[in-house]
């Protein structure tokens, strides 16, 4: 084996990880020694395809090898013990997202990771997408044009089809952390946290359409709305769905001049008059960010001085603690500071912008 390699272990074979598999089996730095999965099917299979041991058993998994590095597919709820378990044996962990089913349980597997000298980070592709660039090279531009930013408007409108039995979980608190916020609207939130910091506070309302009263109280969120500050003169808002169509995820930034609305596919940029300036379309879909986001994280591992990790380690609470602010809001009716959740965690300043 070559020296230099790295070994790389999964649970929960999800099209994330699926994705990650296929790409580390590409790189010649990388070594699949183990793939797990509750299905035997699917792990067989991958046991096969990357000629590797295969589980049902996480833990067994966990225990019998010895992997750099942990791609984890799996929900929340099925891979705490698990996740504090790879820790535990200075495993690097690499998660899809819903990473954790709140703040606090977030908290401690980054606090944890930093103690035994390893890494948690989530796969959140969308911070090395071309879209992305595009939305940092407008920003500069606008501070240089003077097109000053003074809203930031998300939207995520994804009509739910109906669950498979094996995924309604999914509609259950307990097991999830949350609804539409948590599950479909971590990739934007985090974007704009990686945009433009820490908003000052958060304020939330949030709904379910179930008909009754119990049932809603039993049930996650499908609707929520949420407004953001981040200075006398910058604010943000998300209206988020699971109800209303159709189908669209966008991150639009208004300037004084102009403003940007960039989706996973395309970028246009557009006069405030409505003239349309600029746009681009991309067509790489989201293997090649996913491609960028692994080769950073494993350039960072065999040599973290000379390949910086982006984003730094522990920004990923960022993103959570707006969601959690998000979340307490909703239920106390008031606005909630996203800073002063970070610091009740413990988190360390570096955590901070």
């Amino acid at each position: 084996m070559d020296e230099q390699q790295l070994t790389v272990a999964a649970i929960g074979l999800t099209g994330c990880v699926e994705d990650l598999l296929e790409i580390a089996w590409e790189m010649p730095t990388l070594r699949i020694v183990a793939v797990g999965d509750t299905d035997p099917t699917s792990a067989e299979v991958a046991g096969r395809k990357y000629e590797c041991a295969h589980y049902t058993d996480y833990r067994q998994l966990i225990v019998q090898n010895k992997a750099d590095l942990l791609f984890i597919g799996a929900p929340p709820h099925q891979t705490i013990d698990h996740i504090r378990q790879a820790l535990q044996k200075k495993m690097n962990i690499l998660s899809a997202w819903p990473w954790t089913l709140n703040f606090e349980q977030g908290a401690e597997f980054i606090n944890t990771a930093k103690r035994e000298g390893v890494l948690f980070t989530v796969a959140q592709n969308g911070r090395f997408g071309r879209p992305f660039e595009h939305i940092l090279k407008f920003l500069h531009s606008s501070v240089e044009q003077s097109n000053t930013v003074h809203l930031v408007t998300l939207a995520c409108h994804l009509p739910a089809e109906s669950l498979a039995p094996s995924e309604r979980w999914r509609l259950d608190p307990q097991l999830t952390g949350g609804g539409v916020l948590l599950q479909n609207c971590y990739n934007l939130i985090d974007e704009m946290v990686l945009c433009f910091g820490l908003p000052q506070r958060v304020y939330a309302l949030t709904q379910s359409q179930a008909p009754d009263r119990q049932q809603r109280l039993s049930l996650t969120e499908d609707t929520a709305i949420v407004a953001m500050q981040f200075s006398d003169t910058l604010i943000a808002q998300m209206c988020a769905s699971r109800t209303l169509g159709p189908a669209r995820q966008h991150l639009r930034i208004h300037g004084k001049d102009r403003h940007l609305t960039a989706t996973q596919d395309e970028v246009v940029i557009c006069e405030n008059s409505g003239e349309e300036l600029e746009r681009i379309i991309y067509k790489e879909g989201r293997r090649p960010s996913m491609e960028r986001l692994l080769k950073n994280l494993v350039d960072h591992l065999s040599d973290p001085k000379a390949n910086p990790l982006h984003p730094e380690h522990g920004m990923d609470l960022n993103t959570m603690a707006v969601i959690e602010a998000a979340y307490l809001s909703a239920r106390t009716g008031m606005a909630e500071e996203p800073a002063r959740i970070l610091r009740l965690a413990g988190a360390e300043a570096s955590a901070l912008l």
